[in-house]
């Protein structure tokens, strides 16, 4: 899986909110939206955190998984990590440790984010899912949000070969599932991802927490507002 975003910057542009007109469908990003997701939490208690930064940095952590994302299997990656770095075959292990216990990045549903699909999905809003997630991974875990049950379709990039923002993932789940781009809006917590949708000619709204994307939904006319 892919790491979060880091926080928008204190002068980054004013977000541009999705038009409130015809929207037919709503695309979920999984990590860190629908579900949080921690790397550390595999190697929590099993590899020393300064081993784990260390290799997060200098042994390109987030390379190799990108690798698990487009769902290049496993051995193929970690003979690939052992002939990068000879001298270091305790990084090979920590990225073992991973993956054998990967479940453990998996800590909980992201608050608030639950209702808000639940209550598109109540009011007959279609709904669909693009993630990058190694296939196996997301396969071994996918139990753990019995909500996904509710989607019309997802796509997970290992499955594919293909990892978001490349334009590519984008153009095939709107074929896929007979998307129209213009119509459809697309929620994730990775603003290159977001800009990337905007690209596909998708509406798009950068996730930072389920309260401003309900408010959003509301604003677009796909949820009720409150009555007070």
């Amino acid at each position: 899986m892919s790491s979060a975003a880091p926080a928008p910057a204190p002068n980054r542009e004013p977000e541009r909110v999705p038009e409130a007109d015809g929207i037919d469908a709503v695309v979920f990003d999984y990590g860190n939206v629908i579900y949080a997701w921690e790397a550390v939490g595999a190697v929590a208690g099993r590899v020393r955190l300064e081993d784990w930064q260390e290799f997060v940095e200098a042994g390109e952590f987030h390379r190799w998984n990108a690798m698990l994302d487009a769902g290049v299997p496993l051995e193929q990656i970690l003979a690939a990590l052992a002939a990068a770095h000879p001298d270091r075959p305790d990084w090979t292990r920590i990225l073992r440790t991973y993956w054998d216990h990967f479940i453990d990045t998996k800590t909980g549903p992201i608050p608030g984010t639950a209702r808000v699909i639940e209550a598109l999905a109540d009011a007959g809003v279609p709904l669909y899912a693009l993630t990058n997630f190694n296939d196996v991974l997301f396969a071994a875990t996918r139990h753990l949000s019995p909500l996904l049950d509710r989607f019309s379709g997802i796509v997970v990039s290992g499955e594919e070969h293909l990892v978001k923002p490349d334009p590519a993932i984008y153009r095939l789940l709107l074929d896929r599932y007979r998307l129209n781009a213009p119509r459809t809006l697309f929620v994730d917590d990775s603003a290159v991802n977001v800009e990337a949708a905007r690209s596909a000619g998708m509406q798009a709204h950068h996730f930072t927490g389920a309260a401003r994307l309900r408010a959003v939904l509301i604003e677009v006319g796909l949820l009720p507002a409150p009555l007070d």
